[in-house]
């Protein structure tokens, strides 16, 4: 028996994970704006622009390009290859752009290549977009299932399990691959990949979401698919590209665990179900749900697509089994004949058997033709868990009895093995049929040879880290190294003890060979003597033989020539009985020649007469006709009754109603007749009431109170009496309608019953009449309808008749053939025998003389042998005494061979310990290479991932590099700006100052001087008029203030003008020249108006400059101290990025030594 070594390899692949061999160096991200614009500018923008777009293509824009043109999209994101735009401008296909002008630079091609595989990014600062492409080449896929070229199997991946538990789960799933020696087994969290021949690991599928509980292989073996989840709270569906482990497929977004589910052969769609009892159908390459089933009744358990995807197969908890069409979704079959669960589903290769299995106890195919049962079978007590086809249209099924069995395609039992200790849960074979695997409940794995049953290898379902696979490699290599010195003495012990046993045998062979020398001369005397005796011997039982044969052979001419002679009478008799006989049968032959002529000639004759057929026709169609009338008379009868009676039916109902609406109406009169008469009476109180209360106030006094309170009360119940008499008459009136309207449906009934009555008695009328013409019919038709079943009888009976006789005249003549053939042969016989009787007597004359002669001969030899005899006697003894000797020596050989043979088996033992030991010594150095290997490859694993982060990390850097770039730019910008805001200030204070000067001297001065003397000169004028010349004469000082120092400067030099004027100038020139400035002060003051609001913008201005001016410097140094602050980030922001991409360098190289490392250290099992 071969078993899976101690540790096995485990494979991890991260989900997502790029393969081993893939490159890790980093794409510079290239963008719209600064990359790609300026090559599709020069090279494409002269045709394909917002003004002239050929064929619907704008590339002026990043929207415009990714809006693609007439044909459609022309990038697609992350994808080069299926980008018109680089595969036309690459020259990959036609039409080739430009199409006159020179093709793109590598260089050109290779930004525009990166920037479709970076994600499309608009500039530095965009996220990129996501293809939503499948991660796999569907085109890749072949329908028929078989691969080109060598199969696809697990290569580079690493060694180390994601999850490693302190005991084993159970196995709910075993896949394998159709084509390749791969073996896919359920694990926890992850898919332990398998070597189906030899073994080994290849590989672990991490499955983080949970556990696994289904598992099928693409027909072409290049992918796993997986459904599964986490029970009560998610599950989905999984694919992985078993080459590489990188995750193709990720579908489903389930509330509980999926426990059925497959991918379509052509891998574009995905079925799932669970505890839900909904069939969850999901387009991979959308990645979105396309179509929901809600037909299961119970938990959806198992599911499978036909070979060729056109349906697709799902059972649930409750026993039911359905077919559906892959494309619509429609149900195809409803396949009924479990009872229980249906555990698990397989499609037969050619897709034509569907092999259901089930909780039942049962194994069910099922042809797709019909949908109908192929064959029905009990093939496991307490239920079977799980049937798949092998390659060669076997099958294979496990169950709760604990065990493994084979099976022909036709369900014949070809094997049971006894595999678990408790239920088996899955079951797979291999690609070429010859090997089966099971796992049970325990977490048991094993390998059964299929055509011996003999357990070939147990594998582990939960294997241990690296580490300590490596270690345990490590200390094995040591204790067989320690065992190989002790193992080669013991050889060398072995083969001395040998040597020293073939020389004893030597011995015994030297003496032996004395004592057969001696025997051999006894034996030369002895054969001398034999071959005289050997030689008489046959002579004499030659010379017995010819006397006992002449003997016999006068007896047996003696005999014979006596019976023959007893014998021919009875022949001659029996000869002349055969002839007679012979004539008999050829009489009765004639005889059934002439019956069976007469039986043909009755059978010809028809069943009626010519007479009598047309009116058996006439008859039997008016009696058909009758027939039909009188059924058509009951038929009517019968709905006459029933109108009949429902007519009937309503009147009694309405004659109930009527006498329930007359009680009514009786009682709605009489209660309104009670109504009636209580208003009368309460009427009557209140007028009463009326009286005593008016009576009581009579000659202007007070009413007593309990008068008016009975006025009152009467007048409340002439209310109520009012309102129960008008709801009395009410009701009244409605019970009489309703009594009115019943009595006339009432009427109407009755009608309808009377007219139901005469339609009854008219259809019974007509029944009879229809009843005594079918009498009249039958009566008519009788005679002959009994003469033709007479006929047809009697034509019935002589066609039996003709068979019997047909039957008949047949073996008579066989018998009349056979009575001649037996009287001809009896007659040969009689001459046959008269003349041997004949030659009989001459024959035996001449054997009684022949057997005297041979008798003389032989007694003349058996004398000769009795003296031979005595003297081999003799001889014997002699040759009795040599072989005693001989035997002694032999038996003295034979120990000695058995030692010899005993320490060659020794010997032999030895040797294979130490070919044994020296091949596990092999195998656990291969082993411990494979681990080296992997931990080295775990190790380039891990620092992959470290570069994934690293590279993301410098993106990062980047990007903060270029918002770096970006506030420096702004904070010099900002500075900048604040400085040419100072100047600008500064200038305009320095302006506004001097026009403001220029205004106040040039201008304002002499303004307000000149309209202050001319107001002092009309204000004085104004005075003038209202007080007399000689006032004026006499007294300005009186209109002078009492206290000149306490007036204002202004007012005061106003004063000493008008005084100035008015002591020079008469009042008529002072009225002349008032009337002269009244003429110029509005000019005055629109110039004054317009300067004092140019003068106030003009200090604003400056003002608010000034504010600027003082502020600014403060802002400069703020911003200053921005721009230094941002360009000290800047500086640090690339001192960083440079060190990242060194050690993005330095990561990189380190990655490419560990994986040349890995390579020339992973070693290769050898044939």
């Amino acid at each position: 028996m071969k078993h899976a070594p101690h540790f096995a390899a485990v494979l991890l692949l991260t989900s997502g994970t790029p393969g081993f061999l893939a490159g890790a160096d980093a794409v510079a991200k290239k963008t719209f704006a600064d990359d790609v614009f300026p090559i599709l500018d020069s090279k494409c923008l002269s045709c394909h622009n917002t003004d002239e777009a050929k064929g619907g293509l704008d590339l002026a824009s990043y929207a415009a390009t990714l809006a693609g043109g007439s044909g459609g999209a022309v990038v697609v994101s992350e994808d080069p290859k299926s980008s018109r735009l680089f595969t036309l401008s690459a020259h990959l296909e036609e039409p080739v752009m430009p199409p006159k002008g020179s093709k793109m630079t590598e260089a050109e091609l290779k930004v525009l290549s990166d920037w479709i595989a970076g994600g499309l990014l608009e500039t530095k600062g965009s996220k990129a977009k996501k293809s939503d492409k499948p991660k796999l080449d569907l085109t890749s896929v072949s329908a028929s299932g078989k691969p080109e070229g060598p199969p696809p199997m697990p290569e580079h991946l690493i060694l180390e399990p994601s999850v490693v538990t302190p005991r084993p789960n159970a196995v709910p799933a075993l896949a394998h691959s159709p084509w390749a020696p791969i073996l896919a087994v359920a694990g926890q969290k992850q898919i332990l990949l398998y070597h189906s021949a030899d073994f080994d690991l290849l590989g672990i599928l991490p499955y983080p979401e949970g556990f696994p509980q289904t598992l099928n292989f693409s027909p072409n073996g290049a992918y796993l698919f997986c459904g599964g989840g986490r029970a009560g709270k998610s599950g989905n569906v999984v694919a992985w590209d078993i080459k590489t482990g990188e995750r193709v497929i990720e579908v489903g977004k389930e509330f509980d665990i999926v426990l059925g589910a497959d991918v379509s052969p052509d891998l574009k769609h995905a079925i799932m179900g669970g505890p839900g009892r909904v069939i969850k159908l999901w387009d991979t390459v959308k990645v979105e749900q396309v179509n929901a089933v809600k037909k299961h009744t119970d938990w959806l358990l198992s599911a499978a697509y036909s070979p060729d995807g056109v349906i697709y197969a799902t059972g649930d908890r409750n026993g039911n089994l359905y077919v559906w069409e892959a494309a619509t979704g429609y149900e195809f079959y409803t396949l009924k004949g479990h009872t229980l669960a249906v555990t698990d589903l397989d499609w037969r290769m050619d897709g034509n058997v569907l092999a259901s299995s089930s909780e039942d106890g049962q194994v069910i195919l099922w042809e797709m033709i019909n949908g109908s049962q192929v064959k029905k079978w009990a093939a496991h007590n307490g239920g079977v868990q799980a049937v798949e086809f092998a390659p060669n249209g076997n099958l294979v099924t496990v169950g709760r009895d604990k065990t493994v069995k084979l099976w022909k395609g036709d369900g014949t039992a070809i094997k049971t093995i006894n595999a678990s200790e408790d239920v088996v849960l899955s079951a797979a074979y291999s690609e070429d049929s010859k090997r089966v695997f099971s796992g049970d409940i325990f977490g048991n794995i094993k390998a059964w040879d299929a055509e011996s049953g003999i357990e070939l290898a147990r594998i582990d379902p939960n294997p241990p880290p690296i580490d300590q696979q490596l270690a345990y490699s490590d200390r094995r290599i040591g204790e067989l190294i320690g065992q190989m010195p002790k193992l080669e003495e013991g050889a060398k012990a072995v083969s001395a003890d040998l040597a020293a046993a073939r020389a004893a045998l030597g011995e015994v062979e030297k003496a032996i060979s004395t004592s057969t020398q001696a025997r051999d001369a006894q034996k030369a005397q002895l054969a001398k003597f034999d071959g005289l005796i050997k030689a008489l011997v046959p002579q004499i039982e030659k010379l017995q033989q010819e006397s006992n044969a002449k003997n016999a052979t006068v007896k047996t001419l003696s005999d014979a020539l006596n019976q023959a002679a007893a014998s021919l009478k009875p022949q001659q008799d029996e000869a002349s009985r055969l002839v007679a006989e012979a004539a008999k049968r050829a009489t009765e032959h004639q005889s059934a020649r002439v019956a069976l002529d007469a039986a043909k000639a009755e059978a010809a004759k028809p069943a009626l007469t010519a007479e009598q057929k047309p009116q058996h026709d006439t008859l039997a169609a008016a009696h058909a006709t009758a027939a039909k009338a009188r059924e058509a008379a009951d038929a009517a009868v019968a709905a006459k009754t029933g109108e009949q009676a429902g007519a009937a039916s309503q009147l009694a109902e309405a004659q109930k109603v009527s006498a329930a609406a007359a009680a009514n109406a009786s009682q709605a009169r009489a209660s309104a007749d009670a109504t009636q008469r209580a208003l009368a009476d309460a009427t009557a109180t209140k007028t009463r009431a009326d009286a005593a209360v008016a009576a009581s106030a009579a000659n202007g006094q007070t009413p007593d109170p309990a008068l008016v309170e009975a006025r009152d009360a009467a007048a409340a119940r002439v209310v109520d009496a009012t309102k129960a008499q008008q709801s009395a008459a009410a009701a009244l009136t409605a019970a009489e309608g309703t009594r009115d309207q019943v009595a006339n449906l009432m009427k109407q009934i009755e009608v309808k019953v009377t007219q139901a009555n005469t339609a009854l008695a008219a259809a019974k009328q007509d029944q009879i009449a229809k009843a005594d013409a079918l009498a009249k019919a039958e009566t008519a038709f009788k005679p002959l309808r009994d003469a033709a079943t007479a006929g047809n009888a009697r034509v019935e009976k002589a066609l039996t008749d003709i068979t019997a006789k047909t039957a008949a005249l047949a073996a008579a003549e066989k018998a009349s053939l056979a009575a001649k053939t037996t009287a001809d042969q009896s007659t040969a016989k009689v001459a046959t025998s008269s003349a041997a009787i004949a030659k009989a007597k001459t024959d035996l004359a001449a054997a009684q003389t022949a057997a005297a002669a041979a008798g003389t001969a032989l007694a003349a030899k058996q004398k000769e042998l009795n003296d031979t005899r005595t003297q081999v006697a003799a001889a014997q003894a002699e040759a009795k005494k040599a072989e005693d000797a001989l035997a002694a020596a032999t038996k003295q050989k034979e120990g000695a061979t058995a030692k010899v043979a005993a320490v060659v088996a020794k010997e032999a033992e030895t040797k294979k310990t130490i070919e044994l030991a020296k091949s596990e010594l092999a195998s656990t150095q291969f082993l411990q290479r494979k681990w080296q290997a992997a931990a080295i490859n775990l190790s380039a694993h891990k620092e992959s991932e470290n570069l994934d982060d690293m590279t993301t990390k410098l993106g990062d850097m980047m990007e903060e590099e270029t918002v770096a770039k970006r506030e420096a730019e702004t904070a010099a910008k900002a500075r900048a700006e604040a400085e040419t805001t100072l100047a600008n200030a500064n200038q305009t204070i320095a302006e506004g100052t001097a026009a403001l000067q220029e205004k106040s001297t040039s201008v304002l001065e002499r303004a307000l001087a000149l309209v202050a003397s001319r107001a002092v000169a009309e204000l004085r004028e104004d005075a003038i008029q209202e007080t007399t010349a000689a006032a004026l004469d006499s007294g300005i000082a009186g209109d002078l203030p009492a206290d000149p120092g306490r007036m204002p400067e202004a007012e005061e030099e106003k004063l000493k003008v008008a005084a100035e004027t008015l002591s020079y100038k008469t009042p008529e020139e002072i009225g002349i020249e008032v009337a002269s400035l009244k003429n110029r002060l509005s000019e005055l003051e629109q110039f004054l108006s317009s300067t004092y609001v140019e003068a106030t913008k003009t200090k604003s201005t400056v003002v608010a400059a000034d504010q600027v001016a003082r502020e600014t410097p403060k802002v400069i140094e703020e911003r200053s101290k921005a721009e230094q602050e941002a360009a000290r980030e800047l500086a640090e922001a690339e001192a960083e990025r440079k060190r990242q991409e060194e050690a993005l360098v330095a990561q990189r190289q380190r990655i490419d030594e560990l994986r040349a490392k890995y390579l020339a250290t992973v070693p290769k099992r050898e044939e």
